[in-house]
């Protein structure tokens, strides 16, 4: 099985810093993953992470950057060959601008991939397509310089909000457009809202409500094994089988904390992880995406829609984050400037 190279970094150094910055031992889980049923043999998934250099939810650059190191060593020291998406207008602080540019290289010097996720986080849901193409552009130049600057070639891009047309028009020549520019579209299949979870993260860590943090890491990863539950199930309802899963993360304080967790509880699932080419290479996946539409859904319920299916039904089965976070975030982005 072929696999990427995967340099390794110190997991410990980085959890120290981690640590150190605020994020300490007492807001780890507060017990281990919970055993696993048998596994169905040869399950495999692919693990991206979307909106670097990070989404800090206000913290400065300082408290970042541990944040980040320790992310990069979580997955390197599983060596998962993961691919993460940049929004370049993050980059482009200023007085911060070669420190962030800094955090990229440290992705690509741990072996792992850089994606395209538009300048400014644009979604193709409420942006002309002209805008669209203009936000690809302008979200390319730091990240196809660093690495060609190592020999490699910018391939990848993710739609923000995972929005890809609401008609079949705007699809096709988006689709078009990025084809033009030598990029593959990187899907996903397991989403677990955990940019919900880290916003209400955010708010605790704020308050200083670290028995709240604590608390809230439970249920993330609680949560986390019943939406894999979910779309494993899917891709058997779909495929007879389980297809190689996408997973789709965040950068931010949360998954620095949790993604050792995280990858633990894929593993006593049966998971290996495989790099985003090869989980893409199953035949599985030329499947057609059947979804036109404002949301952002996962390519399971696109190939569910390809069969007639019902994809608001489908988004409605998904498990949901518990009220009291989903309330927390809420409130957070309520209360953030517009």
């Amino acid at each position: 099985m072929a696999r990427s190279r995967i340099v390794a970094v110190a997991p410990l150094a980085a959890l120290a810093a981690l640590f150190a910055g605020g994020w300490g031992p007492g807001l780890l889980p507060a017990a281990g993953a919970p055993a696993a049923a048998p596994a169905p043999p040869g399950r495999t998934v692919a693990v991206t992470v979307d909106d670097l250099p990070f989404v800090g939810y206000g913290l400065p650059l300082e408290k970042v950057k541990p944040l980040s190191r320790a992310l990069v060593g979580a997955l390197a020291a599983r060596k998962v060959p993961a691919v993460a998406f940049v929004n370049e207008d993050k980059v482009f602080v200023a007085g911060e601008v070669d420190d962030r540019i800094a955090l990229l290289a440290e992705w690509l010097d741990a072996g792992m991939e850089l994606g395209n996720h538009t300048w400014g986080h644009t979604g193709l849901t409420r942006t002309p397509l002209p805008a669209m193409q203009d936000a690809v552009v302008r979200g390319e130049t730091v990240t196809r310089w660093l690495l060609e600057k190592r020999g490699r070639t910018l391939k990848w891009f993710r739609h923000p909000y995972t929005h890809t047309g609401t008609t079949p028009e705007v699809k096709s020549a988006f689709e078009a457009f990025l084809a033009g520019r030598g990029y593959t579209v990187a899907p996903f299949t397991i989403e677990h809202e955990d940019w919900v979870f880290a916003s209400a993260d955010a708010s605790l860590h704020a308050a200083g409500d670290t028995a709240g943090q604590a608390r809230l890491l439970d249920a993330y990863l609680e949560d986390f094994d019943a939406r894999c539950a979910f779309y494993e199930e899917r891709s058997r309802a779909l495929f007879g089988r389980e297809i190689p899963q996408v997973l789709l993360n965040h950068a931010n304080a949360l998954n620095a904390r949790a993604m050792p967790f995280l990858l633990e509880r894929l593993e006593r699932r049966g998971y290996s992880f495989v790099s985003l080419d090869e989980a893409l290479s199953d035949p599985a996946w030329r499947s057609p995406d059947g979804y036109i539409g404002p949301w952002g859904p996962s390519w399971l319920h696109r190939f569910a829609a390809a069969r007639g299916e019902d994809v608001k039904a489908l988004f409605r089965a998904e498990p949901q984050a518990p009220k009291w976070i989903a309330d927390l975030d809420r409130a957070r982005r309520e209360a953030a400037p517009r």
